[in-house]
């Protein structure tokens, strides 16, 4: 029974041990340094083992020195009061350094940017750089500055390794154009940048589909071109075929109207052959001519007759039995 009480508290014991050297490891590294050391070593008393190795076995050792060891350890703790004061101290301390900082800001003489036109696509970002004189000044009061935050806004970029010079970051908006500048709350001013965002894939899309309304346009033009060519070819095969056919009507017109012509012609001379010879023959059978009262001849001229010579027809000079006169009326 004996001996189980005895496990029982060096059990408690290395708990209580390990413990208490946790905490005073935490107060030297956070707190009071020589407060954890002595709560560390309290500790460390309370272990049955620093006893065995150090064979301090004596049960008034054992007592002792944990108590002793933990009143160091709570007269070695700060006091509150004390802490907050040097809390208040060390804010008094950065305040005043804080303020001394910014009586010594050095002010802004000029800014100036290294651009002053730019293009850039709607997708893309571009730094630009913006000199400031001189090169130690603050720049915390700088103010960025667009004419139309629609189109284009800018920032700073924050890029190191850059002397008396800082990167300006331009963020496209949209298409449009539009200028840009810093300054200070001074009222120093930096020259303006103008701005001009497009939309690349936008214009290449509008070229693209301009080149295939001209191709198409073009192909068009060309098919009525030919539609026109194959209807005027079509038109002077049809002019040129009518043309023969109007030849070779007029020719044939013309054979038909030569041999009409001829016929008629022919057929007019019968007629005046005939119309002469029947006139001839009237004119014969009724014509005028001369005789004498017992002359057994017949005369066209009078004289040949003589003085005794008369008219009469033909016809009755023929029924008298007469004949023509040898000399004028062959």
């Amino acid at each position: 029974m004996k001996e189980i009480i005895n496990k029982s508290k060096n059990i408690l014991r290395n708990i209580s041990g390990g413990f208490f050297i946790f905490i005073g490891f935490l107060g030297m590294v956070y707190s009071s340094f020589w407060a954890g050391l002595f709560m560390l070593m309290f500790g460390i008393s309370l272990l049955p083992i620093f006893y065995i190795k150090t064979k301090l076995n004596l049960k008034h050792i054992q007592v002792f020195l944990p108590i002793f060891l933990i009143v160091l350890s709570i007269f070695a703790m700060p006091s509150p009061t004390k802490e907050t004061s040097n809390n208040n101290t060390e804010e008094n301390t950065i305040n005043d350094v804080n303020e001394i900082q910014e009586n010594l800001k050095i002010e802004i003489k000029k800014l100036y940017f290294t651009e002053s036109n730019i293009e850039l696509d709607v997708n893309e970002t571009k730094d630009i750089l913006l000199e400031i004189e001189p090169a130690n000044a603050d720049i915390s009061s700088l103010e960025f500055c667009t004419s139309d935050n629609k189109v284009a806004t800018i920032e700073n970029h924050n890029l190191e390794n850059l002397e008396n010079k800082i990167a300006v970051k331009i963020n496209p908006i949209s298409e449009g154009t539009c200028e840009v500048y810093v300054k200070t709350d001074n009222n120093i001013e930096s020259n303006k940048v103008t701005i001009k965002i497009i939309d690349n894939e936008r214009i290449e899309q509008e070229k693209i589909a301009k080149e295939e309304q001209q191709k198409k346009e073009a192909e068009e033009q060309a098919k009525k071109v030919a539609e026109e060519q194959a209807k005027q070819k079509a038109k002077e095969v049809n002019t040129n075929s009518t043309s023969k056919q109007s030849s070779t009507s007029s020719k044939s017109s013309k054979k038909k109207s030569t041999c009409s012509s001829s016929s008629q012609t022919t057929t007019n001379n019968a007629k005046k052959s005939s119309s002469s010879s029947s006139s001839n023959s009237n004119n014969t059978h009724g014509k005028v001519i001369y005789r004498t009262p017992y002359g057994k001849k017949y005369h066209f001229d009078p004289d040949c007759g003589g003085k005794n010579s008369y008219q009469v027809t033909l016809d009755a000079a023929k029924s008298a039995g007469l004949t023509p006169c040898q000399k004028c009326a062959q």
